[in-house]
């Protein structure tokens, strides 16, 4: 069977039509031709480093043309270790990593800086695993259901598991049962069935005595979601190897079925309490055949792109995991309500914290590898997220802030670091009704690997 190629790269690493040619061989120039053309219809996805060099923003996922993927991953690790070895980890290595209740304890509010449950070693490990862990923990998602194992998002292309995804969700929803619908049909039949249309009957059957025009409800499968998937699965078949005979068995499940020819009018059927089980299903028709993903993108029809801004989809996960692990504290995210400033009685710039527990601390999250080689005494936090929390502390009258930054192979040096320390700054006459100093907390938030 003709494989897929694939190109792995991580977030803002840059490269060239020379890189792609150990995989793609002839055909690198063609593949990033296609690139390019991405590239121009969506610079905010897909950059220019220079003429000759293309440029990964900060989104991570797919983007597959007619010759191959290119798969961006999370900056977990440095560009020199993104290589085949990721993808051939043993079982032990890819199973025995993502310890649910172990990452809950990491995000206790009263255990967060006395933790240090994970070695250097348990941050080694694939980012395209990392990555579907974090989708998994997405609100009104298709992923959230996904019961897929670290062993087969290891072995596996990007793409490949999200098409894997849509497969295991397909057999879930036929093992609890195909909807059927009544349809109205009407026809001009040799025999009588339903209900006779007398004034049809005698325009049509004149001459013809031998027939009877008819109406009746039919119990069919050939219905809007059923119509959605089969077409669903039509898209990707072109667009896999190692799923395409999966994919034929499932569109022969569907045989009596026919193509959606309108999937906007298909999407607004309404489904009965009943098939609820359809509803994760139909989320993922509605990523693959009208793009409703983080990142819509323009283009060719020939290119396709499944893409995730990395910054939100860290937040997203952080707010899960506190939430997960403190369920008695009201954490708000993207707190607003303040402002900061106020201009002919007009508010302006609106401050939204990414997360807010009320009274007590307020915590924002940065998808960022902090670097302290230039100045070690700022420890890799930019001036800019500083005065951002100034303005947190001061309008929101809080005492202790915190930054949260990822823990992986990048930052664990910094972690350690840091892991003691309470990095102070003089707030007097800034806070108010606050003499006392501001603490700025560093949390390197452990990610599911």
């Amino acid at each position: 069977m003709k494989t897929i190629n694939t190109f792995s790269i991580i977030e803002h690493q840059a490269f060239s039509k020379e890189d792609l040619k150990e995989i793609f061989k002839e055909k690198a120039e063609i593949f990033y031709k296609e690139l390019e053309d991405f590239a121009k219809n969506n610079e905010s996805l897909l950059g220019f480093k220079s003429k000759n060099t293309l440029k990964a923003k900060n989104y991570v996922g797919i983007i597959q043309t007619k010759s191959g993927v290119l798969e961006i991953l999370p900056k977990c690790m440095a560009e020199d270790k993104l290589s085949s070895e990721c993808k051939e980890k043993s079982k032990e290595d890819t199973n025995s990593k993502y310890d649910k209740e172990k990452l809950k304890k990491c995000y206790k509010l009263d255990n967060i800086f006395k933790n240090d449950d994970f070695s250097k070693e348990d941050l080694k490990n694939d980012p395209s695993i990392l990555l579907i862990n974090m989708l998994k923990t997405l609100k009104n998602s298709p992923f959230k259901k996904s019961q897929i194992s670290s062993l087969q998002i290891a072995k596996m292309p990007l793409f490949e598991v999200f098409i894997t995804m849509f497969l295991d969700e397909f057999d879930s929803v036929y093992k609890k049962g195909l909807m059927r619908s009544y349809v109205s049909s009407e026809e001009n039949r040799t025999f009588l069935k339903g209900k006779l249309l007398f004034n049809e009957h005698i325009k049509s059957n004149l001459i013809h005595k031998e027939r009877f025009f008819t109406s009746s409800d039919e119990f069919v499968l050939d219905i809007a979601p059923n119509r959605l998937i089969k077409s669903t699965l039509n898209f990707l078949k072109s667009k896999t190897s190692s799923n395409k005979f999966k994919i034929i068995k499932a569109m022969q499940m569907l045989d009596e079925v026919e193509f959606s020819k309108n999937y906007e009018k298909d999407f607004s059927f309404k489904i009965s309490r009943h098939f609820d089980y359809y509803e994760n299903i139909l989320s993922w028709c509605k990523v693959f055949l009208q793009n409703q993903s983080f990142a819509p993108y323009k283009g060719k029809k020939e290119a396709f792109a499944l893409l995730f801004p990395m910054e939100k989809l860290f937040e997203n996960y952080v707010a899960y995991m506190f939430k997960l692990a403190n369920p008695s504290e009201n954490i708000k995210t993207q707190s607003s309500g303040k402002y900061l400033i106020s201009k002919n009685d007009e508010k302006c710039f609106m401050l939204k914290p990414d997360l807010y527990i009320e009274n007590k601390m307020i915590l924002d999250t940065k998808w960022k590898i902090p670097d302290d080689s230039e100045d070690e005494k700022k420890h890799g936090i930019s001036q800019s997220d500083l005065y951002q929390m100034f303005a947190y502390a001061n309008k929101y009258e809080i005492k202790e802030i915190y930054l949260i930054y990822p823990l992986c192979e990048r930052t664990f040096d910094l972690r350690e670091k840091l892991k003691t320390k309470d990095i102070k700054f003089l707030a007097q006459g800034f806070l108010k009704a606050c003499d006392e100093h501001v603490k700025l907390k560093v949390f390197f938030a452990p990610l599911p690997f």
